[in-house]
């Protein structure tokens, strides 16, 4: 008796699961024959068809291999991604290994750098230290420069006011006749001449200002008992001319004394006596006492010391009209204080930059 024929679906299944549903479907009473001559039951025909089924099932190499194509569709396994790590450390490796280099690189440049930087600040300490201290000297150098100019000029007088039509040629006349009304024959022997010019008129002043006169003489003795003899006058009257006369300073000086104006306006308005003493300072005399000032920042204390008053209630009380020239000290550099640390270099800055201002 030939062979059953085949169950159309067989043909169509893969894999162990459509394996396992061909073993659990059920045998149909459609094809299950009836016994044959040798007494063989339904359930041995039944069984002989599935294994004919099996046998024309194609071979897939076993319940666990698959295609390639069907291997896409399943799920990964820790196998496949420890593979698939292993291929993309593989890629990278090359690259890494460049990059660790140049990281290793970098970080040995940049303690080097460190290394340098520290000992770099600790050389910058030191020349902010040894500046510090040149420029304490420079400051104190240039007071220096400036107590001899002082000193050189301590026989000087700075006449003001002489008219332009006074020649050069007739100055020494003009100033002897000057002389001659002011200091008596006693003096006049005493207080010798010897020499004046004009100087030059300053950058601010007005083109029809007459240009001051500096009358030198032969001793600080002379030039003192000239002082002496015009001091209270603030002004002269001389052959139709109104003259000023004041101690030839130098720049700095002139403006080291006007940062002490408020002082001197409180000590002259109390009747308090006072006196420039050389190179700079300030000598006052109250009540038995003497009190030298030497820096502008000791006004408040020596004002309080007196018991005048001080400087920010004397501003308001003080209405008298400026009688100097704002031309007179235009051109002065600040003075600032010989001090220590920072603030010197401050201070000698200030003094060379309004040197070149005045120089120009």
């Amino acid at each position: 008796m030939g062979k059953k024929p085949k169950h159309r679906g067989a043909a169509k299944l893969t894999g162990a699961r459509d394996i396992g549903a061909l073993l659990l479907r059920p045998a149909k009473a459609a094809v299950t024959p009836a016994p044959n001559q040798n007494g063989d039951s339904a359930s041995a025909s039944s069984a002989e068809q599935l294994l004919d089924e099996l046998d024309d099932f194609p071979d897939t190499g076993g319940l666990h291999s698959v295609s390639s194509d069907e291997d896409n569709d399943l799920p990964s396994t820790k196998g496949d991604i420890k593979a698939l790590l292993c291929n993309i450390r593989s890629l990278f490796a090359a690259d890494m290994a460049v990059l660790r280099e140049e990281i290793h690189t970098v970080e040995g440049r940049m303690r080097k750098t460190e290394a340098e930087s520290q000992g770099l600040a600790a050389h910058c300490v030191q020349l902010e230290a040894h500046n510090t201290e040149l420029q304490r000297a420079q400051a104190l150098l240039t007071t220096r420069l400036d107590a001899m100019e002082d000193r050189h000029r301590r026989r000087n007088v700075k006449i003001r006011g002489v008219p332009e039509t006074v020649t050069q040629e007739g100055i020494q006349g003009y100033l002897g006749r000057l002389l001659a009304s002011l200091l008596t024959p006693q003096q006049m022997k005493t207080a010798l001449t010897d020499g004046s010019y004009r100087i030059p008129r300053a950058a601010r002043a007005p083109a029809d200002t007459p240009r001051d006169i500096i009358l030198q003489f032969q001793t600080q003795t002379g030039q003192a008992t000239f002082m002496a003899a015009v001091r209270g006058k603030a002004s002269h009257l001389f052959e139709t001319a109104s003259l000023s006369f004041f101690q030839d300073l130098s720049r700095p000086t002139l403006l080291w004394r006007s940062l002490l104006k408020p002082l001197t306006t409180a000590l002259r308005q109390a009747s308090v006596p006072y006196r420039w003493a050389f190179p700079r300072s300030l000598l006052i005399t109250h009540k038995g006492a003497s009190t030298r000032v030497t820096d502008p920042s000791e006004i408040d204390s020596v004002l309080t010391a007196l018991g005048l008053t001080p400087r920010q209630e004397q501003a308001n009380t003080d209405q008298r009209p400026k009688t100097q020239h704002t031309w007179d000290v235009a051109n002065v550099r600040p003075f600032q204080p010989v001090t220590t640390g920072a603030s010197s270099s401050t201070a000698y800055k200030a003094q060379r930059a309004n040197r070149h201002l005045a120089d120009t």
